[in-house]
């Protein structure tokens, strides 16, 4: 039970800390891009295994520009909540959908990835 303890004390540190094993070290500054990362993994994690560090880098830039396009979103339509959902899927759409036919996944992913981003940008806005 000590043992189990002090594993779950350790993994409990590094989430605290967003410490992940397999997230790159770019995101040391910008947590949003990093939550967007993890959404993208979760939805074609299997395929992004299997990927060259190149293509790697490519995911990472697109949590980057997803980041730019929601703050975007969010500064140009703040007076309605709706309106900055639809830009958001408007933009992330063909973008999103793009990167995921390279890695072998297709719309389904790319709208759940997009529909997830949404949720977070909604809590975001209500704790606003």
């Amino acid at each position: 039970p000590l043992k189990q303890y002090m594993l779950f004390k350790e993994f409990e540190e590094k989430v605290e800390k967003r410490e992940v094993d397999d997230l790159p070290d770019k995101f040391s500054d910008n947590k949003h891009a990093q939550a967007y990362y993890g959404i993208l993994k979760m939805y074609v994690g299997e395929n992004l295994a299997s990927i060259d560090e190149a293509l790697s880098e490519r995911w990472v830039g697109l949590s980057f520009s997803v980041d730019e396009i929601i703050t975007n979103a969010i500064a140009e339509y703040s007076i309605n909540p709706q309106n900055i959902e639809t830009e958001i899927r408007k933009k992330l759409l063909p973008m999103i959908f793009g990167e995921c036919k390279k890695v072998g996944s297709g719309m389904d992913q790319a709208k759940a990835m997009i529909e997830r981003i949404v949720q977070i940008v909604r809590v975001g806005l209500n704790n606003s």
